[in-house]
């Protein structure tokens, strides 16, 4: 099963992606043009940081996982 949390840019980002290393599989950042951030990528986490720094790019952008646990542990962040 997918799950897709909006991206919020008022996260703590720093713990937020510090939290993406322990999830089990892959997180990715999705911006509304369909590029996709594989997130326990030291790449790109900083492309993301990056990004951060401009929040027109933001909107509309999700977080996409597939592990229920890991929807767990970020879950948190999208409340």
């Amino acid at each position: 099963m997918e799950y897709v949390f909006p991206f919020k840019n008022t996260i703590n980002l720093k713990t937020f992606l510090e939290d993406v290393t322990k999830c089990e599989q892959e997180v990715l950042f999705e911006s509304t043009e369909g590029d996709k951030l594989a997130l326990k990528s030291s790449l790109s986490r900083f492309i993301l940081y990056s990004v951060c720094n401009q929040p027109e790019l933001l909107e509309g952008a999700v977080i996409r996982c597939n592990c229920d646990n890991d929807r767990k542990l970020l879950a948190p962040y999208f409340e």
